[in-house]
């Protein structure tokens, strides 16, 4: 449906134009109706539908003007996220009057108490720390005259500390307040929470039953017996992206993926969680603005951050949670653009490899052979005989991840694997040595015999 068609006031339709929005998305025609008469609703649809703006919408066309109070309160789980809120919900109400504040962390506090001394916002944006800060411990954000009240990207919110601070935050609002979440993935930990607060809800799931998106090419690299940043050099001179994003599991390891394509005179930016907010609003406005390539990122990047532009996605690491890699892929291929996500694997990547599989991923193997990516046909190494593939895989079940976890744990229980390996190979051809001399020897024997007689 055509944006017009919802008949919006008129600042809402001139913000809508300004920003080139003019059809409805799926999530948006499912949501838009709901909210606009006050429904609770759970929304759950993949990243880049479109979620943003299915909320963002009916609860300023309910706005009251004159009202000069609180009336929605949207909660987000990091600074960026927020702070991209706040700025979509300008780039709409620039045709309007609306006090609409941010409250994140690393803020003039002293300044944001001073003013609401002075006035209350109508749309309060924020982390659920800052807000519970200005609400709770200091009173002077009066959140409770609030009618709606938005909880945005739900499955990074609710961590313990967090859950803690919403409930305390929620126990001011009115029993009769319209309230909505809206996330890509709905985990069963965020069940107890919905279902306490979100008495009377309709649930809108628009998420794939599989997970993938026909616009994007998921292509897969074994990484086995081979050095991952080489692997990865190689790679890059295989494409020229747009904009690409290199995934790692840690801050450590895009500490280290970064310095090492940059000693090879990659221009590149990093974009982690410990970056002070300043530094983080930099990079991101680098990014938004195209002088940006190369990017190397922890998790904090795939969840939520309107990042556009993302032709290519690339996992040095396969994150633990299958959650975080339907977040990670997600930001390339985003909304009728085409993309490629590609991951590297080792051998103790195979159930998570099935997984993916499971789950109706469309996987395409690949090797780089002379700086060239070739499709194969087979997960594993398609030479090697099953009995081969059984031993390496008693090998590393024999193996076990130890019992308390410390930095470089995985390469050096790698490296114990593939001693192992290399052992048996040694004691394999030791054998088959013996063996031929015992062979030739009885050869021999019989042959003296033979003569003798």
């Amino acid at each position: 449906m055509k944006f017009v068609n919802y008949h919006f006031k008129d600042y809402i339709n001139k913000g809508l134009v300004s920003i080139g929005f003019i059809e409805a998305t799926k999530i948006q025609d499912e949501v838009i109706p709901r909210l606009l008469k006050w429904e609770s609703v759970i929304g759950k649809s993949e990243t880049g539908s479109g979620k943003t703006h299915a909320f963002l919408l009916p609860i300023l066309q309910n706005l009251d003007e004159e009202k000069k109070e609180v009336q929605v309160v949207i909660i987000s789980p990091t600074r960026e996220l927020a702070t991209q809120l706040y700025d979509e919900i300008i780039k709409i109400t620039k045709f309007s009057d609306f006090d609409v504040r941010l409250y994140v962390g690393g803020t003039d506090r002293e300044v944001e108490i001073k003013r609401l001394d002075t006035s209350q916002p109508q749309i309060v944006v924020g982390t659920i720390g800052k807000i519970k800060d200005l609400s709770i411990d200091t009173n002077v954000l009066k959140i409770y005259t609030a009618k709606t009240v938005i909880i945005d990207e739900a499955d990074m919110v609710f961590e313990k500390e967090e859950i803690e601070y919403l409930d305390k935050v929620f126990a001011v609002f009115d029993n009769l307040i319209n309230v909505a979440s809206f996330s890509a993935t709905i985990p069963s930990s965020l069940v107890s929470f919905l279902n306490k607060y979100f008495i009377k809800h309709e649930l809108i799931d628009l998420s794939l039953t599989k997970i993938g998106k026909d616009n994007t090419e998921y292509i897969f690299i074994p990484t086995k017996n081979k050095d991952k940043n080489e692997l990865l050099l190689a790679l890059l001179k295989t494409f020229t992206p747009f904009l690409v994003l290199i995934f790692a599991n840690t801050k450590n390891k895009v500490d280290e993926i970064a310095s090492f394509l940059g000693s090879n005179n990659y221009k590149v930016t990093k974009l982690t969680g410990d970056l002070e907010a300043r530094e983080r609003k930099q990079v991101l406005k680098r990014i938004k603005d195209g002088n940006v390539q190369y990017v190397v990122a922890s998790d904090i990047a795939s969840r939520g951050l309107d990042i556009n532009g993302v032709s290519h996605v690339i996992n040095y690491e396969l994150p633990s949670d299958l959650e975080f890699f339907i977040h990670r892929v997600g930001r390339t291929g985003r909304f009728d653009y085409s993309g490629t996500a590609i991951s590297f694997y080792d051998f103790d990547d195979d159930k998570y490899m099935l997984d993916l599989k499971k789950k109706g991923l469309n996987c395409v193997y690949m090797n780089l052979v002379n700086d060239e990516l070739i499709k194969t046909n087979k997960r594993t190494n398609p030479h090697k005989s099953n009995r081969v593939k059984k031993i390496e895989e008693d090998v590393h079940l024999r193996t076990p991840m130890p019992k308390k976890v410390k930095p470089g744990y995985k390469k050096k229980r790698l490296d114990k694997i593939e001693r192992k390996l290399k052992y048996m190979k040694r004691r394999k051809i030791d054998e088959m040595f013996f063996k031929n001399i015992h062979k030739q020897k009885a050869k021999e024997n019989a042959d003296n015999e033979y003569s003798n007689d």
